[in-house]
């Protein structure tokens, strides 16, 4: 472009173009088009001019507004003071839409303050320092009058910006778009030093005021205030719907792409927790995907079938589930990995910036921009690294305790020997949360070669051989730090074991407290549990003594590293300067970080494999034969409970026989009871039907559901009301009346808050009949057809047994609540036999056989 071209885009006068008159028409009306609105001072003049207009629009509806207010002082009936949402059934509710506007014209209006005061402030104003002045001050009046506009607008909860206002926001992008096409054209067709340095500036500012226009653009065509109007009856009604079916389910599931990045989604909740406490109907729940229903659904799809023959099916199964978690967060860590050294390698671009005599300022603004992104970036990756591994451990480990406890439920006899309730308990607490962590390390694990390799490599473009100096420093670390984890892996191994065996023999004294306290057996098991505690202290002492050396020699690393890579460079002669040391030492110091945390995720990565080792065991282990018991919960069959040269075994490896039933035929509808000795194998035989015992051989067939009423007590840390519906609809008819033929009905009355009360762990705040009639209580709610009740008077008195019996069982009552269901009861109370149908005698004999005899 030639220099008389050019002059209206670098002059600052606003004196009228020079134009060769001779020149024909269309020519001269585009010269002067191209001064009015690319040239700065008419640039400043017209965005002024709009300014004006808006102000004075604006001036014009407040007085229409105040004379119709003074007008209609004696109509009481006036709307104009009123909000727009008049009616007392509804609210309001100021969205982001509201509040980024308010935000950005805010930002605005205090900039444009501050520059005007700076210009005005000076001491020699030339007439373009005058016009930048009164620009920069009309600026800042009207977005100081935007920001009150929008006030009034949440005060009148008003749902759509004025039309004025809507207006002068496109008009303004417009001039924004003519102020950066201003600065491009002088940015490729200007020299630099032709240029004043105000101008660059102002070309600068124009790029970031066109951002903001457009996003005002994008505000001024929706059009919406971000004000949004709720009917409270509406609000009431979902209410309604919400609690009837549960809590509103997390807005992650819902949101958009930028939503998550910047977890936007969580500031509903933090609105909330800002304003009042929240309590638990205000957390939301986890989206459907990440429930652990799915996860246990997820775990057991992808589980390997018996023909892939999977040495390490829980690892296996884990990585088929979650491989793409894992990779989107390998993903992550690589894009962090990526920019982290930017930072590094610009160093000495900034000081060799710093050391010219007329550096350019577009030099350092490029500098500037890519350090502001490259940190971004890393923050970002940082950041959503650390949130999906965490989401991704949390996951993992829902996974982990839902499988386990299935697989607790389907144990054979003899794993469920091997396998104690502690050891169940260490697997989903210690084992599950184990894996949970390690989703943290890694990535970095595997990308921690990669990471010295590129600083290695960062280090060796600077100062040469002196590199390899830093290799092998490094390089002896690793090597000692896998032969000290190495070791460090059996002592885990031993804690593990050492801590099963602690939580067995705790789980069985709080198990059988009672036992011991009346044997006086506390100093005897008190030194047992001492003894596993001091064993798996030990264990954890050694463990810990090899961590803290790994710890203190890689602390210690970066510094040597650094004195080898600047002790060999000073040796061989290699030159060093402000650039170079401040470049090497921001890498190592970067290396740091991942030497430091290096012994933890091989720590995490040795504890994990234990217990991926422990879980493989567990859930390999032999379940029960689903198939032993012939199972048909519609049958139209007379006979409810059918044996048949049946022999049983609590042994499924050696086959031992314990429980030998030769034929045994229960018609439906029938009541049969089961007497015999203590430990003839009464309770074996519920177990039997149950299906819990090994089968030998013969036939086992059950016509419909069964309900099992054991001999303990078993209740759930939950309400009275809860443990008696165990998960089903309330059904108040049917609730009452298995309350009273229970006998609970006076126990409630005794209790403050009756049904509601909350039973301790274990039903420890109930008596032994009260647990015996709530467990009872919950069978008979369940409606079953076939009722196993092992001994259920046991622990009840004669005169509430009695009830109970001729409520429950007897036909000829009219209100019993099992008059027409199949019963197989065991009792050592001969005086309710008279009242069955069936009695079945268990007797011993040499070899464990049970021999039933049939009498009615």
């Amino acid at each position: 472009m030639s220099s008389s071209s050019s002059s209206w885009l670098t002059s600052s006068s606003c004196s009228p173009l020079s134009v060769d008159s001779s020149s024909p028409t269309s020519q001269l009306v585009a010269q002067w088009l191209r001064f009015i609105f690319l040239s700065p001072c008419p640039q400043r003049l017209l965005l002024s001019a709009i300014d004006l207009i808006f102000l004075i629009t604006l001036l014009a509806f407040a007085a229409q507004k105040i004379y119709s207010r003074f007008s209609s002082n004696a109509n009481s009936g006036s709307t104009i003071t009123k909000p727009l949402l008049q009616d007392k059934d509804s609210d309001y509710k100021v969205t982001l839409w509201f509040k980024l506007p308010l935000l950005v014209t805010s930002l605005l209006a205090l900039t444009y303050t501050v520059l005007s005061i700076l210009a005005f402030t000076q001491s020699n104003l030339a007439s373009w320092r005058q016009i930048e002045a009164l620009f920069r001050l009309a600026q800042a009046i009207t977005n100081i009058v935007i920001v009150i506009l929008m006030v009034h607008e949440k005060k009148f909860k008003a749902p759509k910006h004025p039309l004025s206002l809507r207006f002068y926001w496109i008009a303004n992008f417009v001039a924004a778009f003519l102020f950066a096409t201003s600065a491009i054209i002088r940015l490729v067709s200007v020299e630099e030093s032709s240029l004043e340095a105000n101008l660059r500036v102002d070309d600068v500012f124009s790029f970031i005021n066109l951002a903001v226009s457009l996003f005002l653009l994008v505000i001024a065509i929706k059009g919406s205030s971000g004000i949004d109007a709720i009917r409270i009856s509406d609000v009431i009604e979902s209410s309604r719907t919400w609690l009837s079916n549960d809590r509103t389910t997390s807005l992650y599931g819902n949101a958009s792409l930028f939503s998550k990045t910047v977890w936007l989604w969580m500031n509903p909740l933090l609105n909330k927790g800002y304003t009042t406490p929240l309590k638990l109907q205000d957390v939301p729940t986890l989206p459907l995907e990440f429930r652990a229903e799915r996860m246990s659904e997820l775990f057991q799809e992808y589980w390997p079938k018996p023909e892939e023959n999977s040495k390490h099916p829980v690892g296996f199964t884990l990585l088929r589930c979650f491989w793409k978690h894992i990779a989107f967060t390998g993903f992550l860590a690589v894009v962090r990995l990526a920019v982290m050294y930017i930072g590094p390698m610009l160093i000495q671009s900034f000081v060799d910036f710093t050391s010219k005599a007329n550096p350019s300022p577009y030099e350092g603004l490029v500098l500037i921009s890519i350090l502001l992104v490259a940190k971004s970036i890393e923050v970002l990756s940082v950041h959503q690294f650390n949130f999906h591994s965490q989401k991704l451990g949390m996951l993992i480990r829902s996974s982990i305790i839902t499988s386990v406890y299935k697989k607790g439920l389907r144990l054979s006899s003899t794993a469920r020997q091997a396998h104690g309730t502690g050891q169940i308990v260490n697997h989903m607490a210690v084992d599950a949360q184990q894996l949970s962590d390690l989703m943290l390390q890694l990535h970095p694990i595997w990308l921690m070669p990669l990471q010295v390799a590129a600083a290695l490599a960062l280090i060796y473009t600077y100062v040469g051989l002196s590199a390899v100096a830093a290799l092998l420093g490094t390089a002896v670390v690793f090597v000692f730090t896998l032969i000290r984890t190495k070791k460090s892996n059996s002592f885990q191994f031993r804690i593990m074991m050492s801590r099963d065996l602690r939580m067995k023999a705790i789980n069985e004294l709080l198990n059988n407290m009672r036992v011991i306290k009346f044997q006086a057996w506390e100093d005897y098991f008190g030194n047992k549990i001492r003894q596993f505690r001091q064993a798996e202290h030990g264990w954890i002492g050694k463990f810990l003594y090899y961590f803290a050396v790994n710890m203190a020699i890689l602390s210690t690393a970066p510094l040597l590293v650094t004195v080898l890579t600047f002790g060999t460079a000073t040796f061989l002669g290699i030159p060093l300067n402000a650039g170079t040391v401040f470049t090497i030492t921001s890498v190592i110091k970067i290396l740091q970080e991942p030497v430091r945390t290096f012994p933890q995720a091989l720590m995490l990565i040795s504890q994990a494999m234990v217990s991926l080792g422990r879980l493989d065991e567990f859930m390999m282990s032999k379940e029960r034969d689903e198939n032993a018991v012939q199972r048909d919960d519609k049958c139209e069959s007379d006979i409810a409970v059918e044996m048949k040269d049946a022999k049983f075994s609590w042994d499924d490896e050696e086959g031992n026989e314990a429980l030998k039933v030769e034929e045994l035929e229960i018609r439906r509808g029938d009541h049969a009871a089961v007497v015999g000795t203590v430990g003839s194998g009464k309770s074996s035989l519920l177990a039997s039907v149950l299906g819990e015992m090994y089968k030998i051989s013969g036939k086992v067939r059950v016509c419909g559901t069964v309900a099992y009423v054991a001999q303990t007590s078993w209740i759930q840390n939950a309400t009275i009301q809860e443990n008696i519906l165990f998960g089903l609809p309330m059904n108040q008819k049917k609730y009452k009346e298995v309350i009273r033929v229970c006998c609970l009905d006076k126990d409630l009355e005794m209790m403050e808050h009756g049904d509601q009360t909350e039973i301790g762990e274990r039903g420890i705040n109930l008596s032994g009949g009260q647990k015996q009639r709530v467990q009872l209580a919950r069978a008979v709610y369940q409606d079953c057809d076939i009722y196993l009740l092992d001994d259920i008077f046991s622990a009840v008195d004669a005169q509430t047994g009695s009830f109970i019996f001729k409520s429950n069982l007897l036909q000829e009552c009219v209100m019993g609540a099992l008059r027409h269901k199949t019963i197989l009861l065991v009792t050592h109370q001969v005086d309710f036999l008279h009242n069955v149908d069936s009695i079945m005698v268990s007797m011993y004999s040499i070899f464990y056989r049970l021999v039933c005899v049939f009498s009615c």
